[in-house]
């Protein structure tokens, strides 16, 4: 036993090792031996990880290259169909040589005659962790049905992953957040004057949410991401961001706001601070008890930010006068403001 690992170990340092980097912008990789190719190719990545595929392509016109399975003594290699053996000037002591696996699992020995091109079971690579995939190759010729194994060469992938947001999510991201800045921001002005109705606003404001949610929809099914997979996970988050914007009402200021004073009005100006105070708590229990904060916490964050502007507005006249006097729910809402921001 102490003879065969030490004879696996000294099979294992490679001769060809190549690094290869992957991300979004880079998702496949060729590497050009004199006797095979190996197309390397990223797909299904998200933040975290991303599924790898390795191809071979043998480029010999008359030898097979051989991956194995497992490892294999000489007279368990005379055993296999096809029927194999090693070539007298093969490494090693005759009898005693060991074959060397491959260091992905395979369902069974994989040969490749001439011209084949096989794909290699597919892994996950974590997002900034290496995998390094061994494939030490066999070359063999053909000796009527036999293949007699002429030489090994042993082949070290060291695959890395940059799974970095896409140029298409970033660009879909700025959307989303310019329109949702634009609606808090501004808001609908409720005032008489104003050239559109609310309602009208609203509408306009909502058609540009819905238009955004379809370019969204489009996206994912592009892909083909279901909606239980990882890939679909950031568009939703921004589905459900443009789902949660508050849209309030408030003076433009280009004409005198209704009632003669104030200018700000949303669909919180008739609560309490009390009452404020208490949903925020609420919505924070809901961040902090979910299985994935991250996500819910983007859900909720227009409307705690609504409710907290509200509070902090100079120009609420139902809140104003209370949060410059203060007092114990003045403080109990900043701090649970400032917990669910720092989820």
């Amino acid at each position: 036993m102490c003879l065969l690992l030490c004879m696996v170990g000294l099979g294992a340092s490679a001769d060809e090792q190549r690094k290869v980097t992957l991300s979004a912008d880079h998702n496949k990789e060729t590497i050009n031996l004199s006797y095979c190719n190996i197309f390397i190719n990223l797909r299904q990545a998200d933040d975290e990880s991303g599924e790898v595929s390795i191809e071979l392509e043998n480029l010999s016109e008359s030898k097979a290259l051989i991956l194995f399975d497992r490892s294999y003594m000489e007279k368990q290699v005379k055993k296999l169909t096809p029927k194999m053996q090693f070539d007298k000037k093969f490494g090693g002591t005759k009898g005693k040589r060991v074959i060397e696996a491959c260091s992905e699992q395979l369902t069974s020995v994989m040969q490749f005659r001439p011209s084949d091109k096989y794909p290699l079971p597919a892994f996950r690579v974590e997002n900034e962790a290496t995998k390094v995939v061994t494939l030490p190759v066999y070359i063999a010729k053909y000796k009527g049905k036999n293949l007699i194994l002429m030489e090994k060469q042993i082949i070290q992938l060291d695959i890395e992953a940059e799974l970095k947001p896409s140029a298409e999510y970033v660009r879909m991201n700025t959307q989303c957040e310019q329109l949702i800045r634009e609606i808090e921001r501004t808001g609908v002005c409720p005032n008489k004057s104003h050239r559109t109705s609310v309602d009208k606003q609203k509408e306009e404001y909502q058609k540009k949410i819905d238009d955004l949610k379809s370019k969204i929809d489009a996206i994912i099914s592009s892909h083909g991401w279901n909606d239980g997979d990882n890939g679909a996970r950031r568009y939703k988050e921004l589905k459900s961001k443009l789902d949660n914007v508050e849209i309030a009402e408030r003076d433009c200021g280009r004409h005198k706001a209704i009632g003669g004073g104030g200018g700000h009005k949303c669909t919180y100006c008739g609560w309490s601070l009390q009452q404020i105070y208490h949903k925020l708590d609420d919505l924070y229990k809901k961040v902090y008890s979910s299985g994935d904060r991250k996500a819910a916490k983007a859900g909720v964050m227009a409307q705690v930010n609504a409710l907290y502007n509200c509070c902090t507005d100079a120009r609420c006249s139902k809140h104003s006068a209370q949060w410059k006097k203060g007092g114990d729910y003045k403080n109990k809402i900043v701090e649970r403001y400032n917990r669910i921001n720092s989820l």
